[in-house]
C-alpha cells in the first residue's frame, strides 16, 4: 500500500469490482445525469418550501431524504425509470417516483410549481434569523412580495423593509444577512463523501477533467461530523485552471459562486453546502493537499518545527530563503521536517508529531485487515434480507465468519426473538454452517440492557450463544448516575462480550445520553468487555477519541458494520476511519482474528 494511501470509502475486492462497474456507468452517463441534478434541487426547494409553509416532521424530511438519494444516483433518471427503477433509488417511494416521472414526461413538478409560488424556498434561510418563525416570513412576503435574501436587501435599501418590519428590527435583520447567506452546515461522513464523489464524477469531463484531484479538509481526517463544507485539491487538466474553475461553478448543482480567484473557488449548492475547489501546480500537489487537509493545530505544530530549521510552511511548499525545497507529495513535506508521512486521520495535534519524532506511529488498522463482521441483522427482526443473502454477502467479502446478532425479545418495536425463535435460529444457522463451510455463521445477539441493567435473556441461554453484544435501546434521559450503573452491570457480566453503540446518539438527530464513560471504559477494560466502533453513518459510535480512551485502557474493540442490509457491509470504511482516528492497530480489534482466535477469546470451551 502506498504510504499516502488514505481511507475514504476504500472497499473489499467484492465491493471493488462493483464500484468500478459503477464508475464506468457514472462515467458514461456523466453528461446525461443532469435530470438527476435539477431533480434533487427541485425536491430540496420543495423541503425548503414546507419549511416557509410551517410544516415539520416526516414529509420535510422525506424529501430531502430523495434529494440527496437522486443526486447521487450512479445512473440517470431517464434509465432507471424506463427500466422500471425508480424506487430502487434511496429515499424514493410510490408518491416521489410518480413526481419523478412527471417530472421527465413535463419537465416540471406541479407540486413543485405550486408550493414554491406559495412559499418561496428562497425565503427558508429566514426561518434562521432572530425574531422569524413560518408565520413571520410569510408576512414579510407578503408584505414585500420579495422571493429571497437579495429582494430583501433590496427592500432595506429602499425602505419598505423598515415600513414592513419597523427601522430597529429591519436594521437587526439585514445585519444578519451575511450569515443567513453562508450558514455553517454540517453533515454526515458518509453524506460529505457521497457529495464529493458526485463532484469528482461531474468533474470528470473531456475538456475539463483534471489531471489529479482529491478530497481534503475534515472528510479526509474522517470526521464523524463535517462542519463548513467539503475541500477539493487539484491539479487542472489541458484546458487550465480557469476552465475548471468555470466548470465547477456551472455544475447544474450549484445554486451560487460564494468566491472566486484564480486559483480557487467557493460555491454553494442548492442543499446549502458550501464546496471549496483548491488548484495547485503539478509540483506543488502534495503541499497543498497536507495544507487544505488540516488540522489547523497539525500545521502549526509543523510550522514550529519548520521554524526551528529556518523554514516555512505554506499551501505551494516547504520554503527555505524563498526556494521551495519539498511541496511534491506530502511525504517530501514531512521527511524535510524529519517525520515519516503521517495518516490523515492522526492530525489532529494529539501526539502524533511525538511519535513520528520517535518512531512511534502505530501501524493503523485498514479494512483488509478485517476476518469478520460481528454486528449483522436480518429479516427475522428489523433487518431487510434473509440470514443467507447476509451470509452469502459477507462470505463475497472475503470474511471468514460474521455474527448474526438480530435483537432480542424486550425490543418488540423490532420484532426481537423470542427463546423459541432464538431456537429457530439455532437450527438455521447449523443448517447454513454445513452448506456454506468454511465460512461460519456465529450466533449472537444484540441484546438489550434492560433500565436496571439486568440482561435480556437468562444465563443459561447466553452461555449457549456464539456471541453476546448489548446495546441500550431505551430510556436514554436516566440520570447519568443510574445509566452508568446500568451499563457497568452489562460490561462486567462475565457472559458479554461487547457493547454497542455505547453513547447510544444519532449524529444529528439524537444527542448521546448520560454516562460516565471513563468509567465504564475502566471496568469494561478489566473485565474484559470490548467496545463496538460503529460503521453505521448515523451513530459512528465509538468515534476516534473514545476508541483511544479505550486502547490506552488496555481494552479492545470490535469494527463492525451494524449492518441492517447486504448494501451495509459496504459502510465498513466509516467505522474504520473512527479506530484509525483512535489510534488502533490490528491487535486491538477482536475482528481481526481468525475464527480459531476468535472462539478461544470468546469462550475458551468453544475452542474447535
Amino acid at each position: 500500500m502506498s504510504a499516502e494511501r488514505t481511507i475514504g470509502p476504500r472497499l473489499t475486492r467484492h465491493a471493488a469490482a462493483r464500484r468500478v462497474r459503477a464508475r464506468a456507468r457514472r462515467n458514461m452517463h456523466a453528461n446525461s445525469r443532469a435530470s438527476n441534478l435539477i431533480v434533487a434541487r427541485l425536491f430540496e426547494e420543495i423541503a425548503q418550501s414546507l419549511e416557509v409553509a410551517g410544516q415539520q416532521g416526516h414529509r420535510l424530511r422525506a424529501y430531502r431524504r430523495a434529494a440527496r438519494g437522486v443526486a447521487v444516483a450512479p445512473e440517470p433518471l431517464e434509465q432507471l425509470s424506463a427500466e422500471g427503477r425508480l424506487r430502487e433509488i434511496d429515499g424514493v417511494g410510490p408518491a416521489l417516483a410518480a413526481l419523478i416521472a412527471e417530472f421527465l414526461d413535463t419537465g416540471s413538478m406541479r407540486t413543485h410549481d405550486r408550493l414554491v409560488q406559495e412559499h418561496p424556498p428562497g425565503l427558508a434561510p429566514l426561518l434562521h434569523a432572530r425574531g422569524f418563525g413560518p408565520s413571520g416570513v410569510q408576512a414579510l412576503h407578503a408584505a414585500l412580495g420579495a422571493t429571497d435574501l437579495d429582494a430583501i436587501e433590496q427592500a432595506g435599501l429602499d425602505g419598505r423593509l423598515a415600513k414592513a418590519l419597523g427601522p430597529r428590527r429591519a436594521q437587526e435583520l439585514l445585519a444578519q444577512l451575511p450569515e443567513l447567506r453562508n450558514p455553517i452546515r454540517s453533515l454526515r461522513l458518509k453524506s460529505a463523501w457521497q457529495t464529493a464523489q458526485l463532484l469528482l464524477d461531474l468533474l470528470d469531463e473531456p475538456g475539463v477533467r483534471p489531471r489529479r484531484i482529491e478530497v481534503a479538509g475534515q472528510a479526509r481526517r474522517m470526521v464523524e461530523t463535517v462542519v463548513g463544507g467539503v475541500d477539493l485539491v487539484a491539479v487542472a487538466g489541458e484546458a487550465g485552471a480557469s476552465a475548471l474553475l468555470d466548470r465547477m461553478e456551472a455544475l447544474p448543482n450549484v445554486a451560487r459562486v460564494v468566491l472566486r480567484d484564480t486559483h480557487s473557488t467557493r460555491v454553494r449548492l442548492h442543499d446549502g453546502l458550501e464546496v471549496r475547489l483548491y488548484l495547485a501546480e503539478p509540483c506543488a500537489f502534495g503541499a497543498a493537499l497536507l495544507w487544505h487537509t488540516g488540522s489547523a493545530s497539525h500545521l502549526d505544530r509543523l510550522q514550529a518545527l519548520a521554524d526551528a530549521r529556518d523554514l516555512r510552511l505554506t499551501q505551494d511548499g516547504l520554503r527555505a530563503d524563498g526556494r521551495v525545497i519539498a511541496a511534491a507529495t506530502e511525504g517530501d513535506v514531512y521527511q524535510a521536517l524529519d517525520l515519516p508521512w503521517i495518516p490523515p486521520e492522526l492530525r489532529e495535534d494529539t501526539g502524533e508529531i511525538e511519535a513520528g519524532l520517535g518512531g512511534a506511529l502505530p501501524r493503523l488498522i485498514q479494512v483488509e485487515d478485517l476476518r469478520g463482521d460481528l454486528h449483522c441483522h436480518t429479516d427475522w427482526t428489523d433487518g431487510t434480507e434473509s440470514l443467507e443473502a447476509m451470509a452469502i454477502a459477507a462470505r463475497a467479502r472475503g470474511y471468514a465468519y460474521m455474527a448474526l446478532t438480530d435483537h432480542s425479545r424486550s425490543l418488540t418495536i423490532t420484532n426481537g426473538l423470542s427463546l423459541e425463535r432464538l431456537e429457530e435460529a439455532r437450527l438455521l444457522v447449523q443448517r447454513l454452517n454445513d452448506r456454506l463451510a468454511p465460512f461460519v455463521i456465529l450466533l449472537g445477539t444484540e441484546m438489550d440492557i434492560l433500565q436496571d441493567g439486568s440482561l435480556d435473556y437468562p444465563d443459561e441461554t447466553l452461555a449457549s450463544l456464539d456471541y453476546v453484544s448489548a446495546s441500550v435501546h431505551s430510556r436514554f434521559k436516566q440520570a447519568q448516575a443510574e445509566m452508568t450503573e446500568r451499563i457497568l452491570r452489562a460490561v462486567t457480566h462475565p457472559l458479554v462480550h461487547t457493547l454497542n453503540h455505547p453513547h447510544g446518539r444519532l449524529l444529528g438527530a439524537r444527542p448521546a445520553y448520560a454516562v460516565d464513560m471513563p468509567r465504564v471504559i475502566e471496568a469494561a477494560a478489566a473485565a474484559g468487555c470490548a467496545f463496538e466502533v460503529s460503521a453505521d453513518p448515523a451513530r459512528m459510535d465509538l468515534d476516534g477519541g473514545w476508541a483511544r480512551r479505550v486502547r490506552d485502557a488496555g481494552g479492545r474493540c470490535t469494527v463492525s458494520s451494524d449492518a441492517h442490509s447486504t448494501l451495509d457491509f459496504d459502510n465498513i470504511w466509516l467505522g474504520i476511519g473512527s479506530a484509525r482516528r483512535g489510534w488502533l492497530e490490528p491487535r486491538h480489534v477482536l475482528n481481526t482474528l481468525s475464527l480459531d482466535e476468535l472462539r478461544s477469546h470468546l469462550n475458551p470451551r468453544l475452542r474447535r
